[in-house]
């Protein structure tokens, strides 16, 4: 599939995801210290936000994200 492109090209390709991951890891990152986790510990969601991923960081905005109306 990939066997004319060279590595370079393939790079430039990925560069947009990567960079797109990249910065939804460190939103969910900023946001889990500044405004806290809800259910599981806020270690527990680094870890799922950093190694699980472009799953990770989708699952925490879903399920983990404190909103500003939970108290």
């Amino acid at each position: 599939m990939l066997e004319g492109f060279s590595t370079m090209e393939i790079i430039k390709m990925l560069l947009p995801v990567i960079i797109l991951e990249f910065g939804l890891k460190i939103f969910c990152i900023i946001s889990i210290y500044k405004n806290g986790v809800k259910n599981v510990n806020k270690i527990v969601w680094i870890l799922v936000v950093l190694f699980i991923s472009t799953i990770g960081p989708i699952v925490f905005l879903i399920f983990g994200r404190r909103n500003n109306y939970d108290n």
